[in-house]
């Protein structure tokens, strides 16, 4: 029987869990992780960093892996970030990036990309394995008598991930033995500041749009949410989300790090690729230094070099003030004016295997893009992440909100949540309201969705055989909803690659599911990216027509669950479309 929600945020830099027991009285709280913070010593701490580190044998005595839980091979957490730091070739990290790859599939063997001979190269989708794998050993230590298997779940993704890195995710979880559900971190942020309100209705109107800017680590989301009315009641509608932005607080340590390599190389210092990595912690220390309080005007930066005397050897460079100005502020959060949109840059015709990290720095720029895709002016905005824990980055975003929307729009900043926690914390009160009442933000869908039929004709010269469209998610369909089964049958062609075609409404009017478009009327719809597949055959021979009925539902995460159900046999098929992609 369960007993608690959990909120799990499995983030690209770091992870965190939230729970609270059931119950309408029961307050929301942090579970502590137990990682190893040096050999042979655990500690307890709120975040667990996003990176594994591969030893070498004879690194560690076998007792220095122990953690309460039994001995690990591989080192996970705050010990497994420092001696990355320390090394070249031991530690993966981005896993989650690396989940939702355009060209690298997340089960392939890539990690650490830099890996030496030594070191077998593992899978992202092994990675974020081990560290749910963790997350759970540290629940079921502190709660024994309430395994988390046992207990309703929730992880949070990016609004922007993918179908496969969605699948990813949940096998991943499956394989610790969790039936969890997934969210959108922007909504789990925003969820977690509905749980900080004490009556969040007086803080929002009807028809306020509020922009939910999550910038983490690797990843900034984008979404848009609307508070509605809802018979007479205020109500709340997500109506937007943002495409999958790799541009994140990492990228911000790297440019300080850059530029300090350069001045060393000026000065007649290499850094070797394993002191780069040493210099980029050295760096992200030394920024929270100066964004922490901007009256310490610089801060000395150590970068190790191997020797007996480490005092001795060690490479100084100083970060001032002016650099984080120069190198973070403008950098990345520039003027911009509504409408712009993010650059690109010509690219090389070889590249080594990496993620694809954006071209544009410029966060702002992003921001402006995506307000220019959706045509909506918000007049609220929610931060959320670890950049935003810097007073002066939260002061210049505001300031160049304002100025990006214009003197007639008054911008209101709400109140984040805790900006490291509130996406574990939102994720966990989301399924508690789910389950025990309370406000929910609404996803339905923001046009009728349709699929395409052939339509029964003999061959004409010259004329293409017809197709209808066929209504498979209405207009208003909320995401998460049960699923729901066509009126009539269809065929379907398995055991060869087909393609199905995707389309959309341009109105607001609902359709009824499995309205039929006829051919002729098609091109007033909006075409879609098509989807090709080839679906099993099972039973069947390559190439048969199998008579089927069909079923749609669309997940918490936008995506279009289309399944064929054979009419004389067990077998199913699905088809997976992400309706927000369009």
């Amino acid at each position: 029987m369960a007993q608690y929600f959990i909120g799990i945020d499995l983030g690209t830099t770091h992870s965190a869990i939230f729970y609270a027991e059931q119950g309408e009285d029961s307050a929301l709280q942090q579970l502590t992780i137990p990682q190893l913070t040096a050999p042979g010593r655990v500690e307890s701490l709120p975040l667990l960093p996003s990176f594994a580190y591969f030893p070498h044998a004879s690194e560690f005595l076998e007792s220095d892996r122990h953690l309460p839980w039994g001995k690990v091979d591989v080192i996970v957490g705050a010990l497994a970030r420092e001696l990355g730091a320390k090394s070249q070739g031991r530690m993966a990290q981005s896993a989650k990036s690396w989940l939702c790859h355009a060209r690298v599939k997340a089960d392939e063997q890539v990690l650490p990309v830099d890996a030496l001979e030594e070191v077998d190269k593992v899978s992202p989708a092994q990675v974020t394995e081990w560290y749910i794998e963790h997350l759970v050993n540290a629940w079921n230590h502190q709660f024994p008598d309430a395994p988390m298997a046992e207990q309703h779940v929730v992880i949070t993704v990016p609004a922007s991930f993918d179908p496969a890195a969605r699948a990813i995710t949940e096998d991943a979880a499956q394989k610790a033995g969790l039936r969890a559900r997934l969210i959108e971190e922007p909504l789990a942020a925003f969820y977690a500041w509905l749980a900080d309100q004490p009556k969040w209705t007086e803080s929002l109107n009807v028809d306020d749009h509020i922009l939910v800017v999550d910038v983490g680590g690797g990843t900034t989301d984008l979404s848009l949410i609307q508070a509605v009315d809802q018979d007479g009641s205020l109500g709340l509608e997500r109506v937007a989300v943002g495409r999958h932005i790799l541009l994140g607080g990492d990228n911000m340590d790297m440019a300080l790090t850059y530029h300090l390599a350069g001045q060393l190389a000026q000065q007649g210092t290499q850094l070797e690729p394993w002191q780069i990595s040493g210099l980029t912690q050295a760096c992200r220390e030394a920024k929270e230094r100066l964004l922490g309080n901007q009256d310490v005007s610089e801060a000395t930066v150590v970068v190790p070099s191997r020797g007996r005397s480490l005092f001795n050897n060690s490479i100084k460079a100083t970060l001032t003030q002016d650099d984080v100005q120069q190198q973070l502020l403008a950098g990345f959060f520039p003027e911009v004016q509504l409408g712009e949109r993010a650059q690109t840059a010509q690219r090389a015709g070889f590249a080594s295997i990496n993620l694809d990290y954006e071209a544009d720095p410029a966060i702002t720029r992003h921001i402006s893009e995506f307000l220019a895709n959706v045509e909506v002016v918000p007049n609220k905005v929610l931060l959320n992440g670890g950049v935003f824990n810097a007073q002066p980055i939260r002061d210049l975003i505001e300031q160049r909100l304002q100025q990006m929307l214009g003197e007639h729009t008054e911008l209101v900043m709400l109140k984040p949540a805790h900006l490291d926690h509130a996406v574990a914390q939102g994720a966990a009160y989301y399924e508690k309201v789910q389950l025990e009442g309370g406000v929910k933000v609404k996803s339905g869908l923001a046009a009728n969705y349709y699929i395409g039929v052939a339509s029964p004709m003999p061959a004409i010269p010259g004329m293409a055989p017809p197709v209808d469209a066929l209504c498979v998610a209405p207009f208003g369909l909320e995401e998460g909803s049960e699923e729901q089964m066509l009126p009539n049958e269809f065929s379907l062609v398995v055991g060869e690659r087909v393609t199905f075609r995707f389309f959309q409404s341009q109105n607001a009017e609902a359709d009824s599911l499995g309205k039929v478009i006829a051919s002729f009327s098609v091109p007033a719809l909006t075409e879609l990216s098509p989807l090709s597949i080839s679906l099993d055959a099972g039973h069947y021979n390559e190439g048969d027509m199998v008579r089927v009925v069909l079923s749609s539902r669309v997940t918490e995460l936008g995506l279009l669950l289309l399944q064929a159900h054979d009419v004389n046999s067990d077998l199913t098929w699905t088809i997976e479309f992400q309706v927000r992609e369009s």
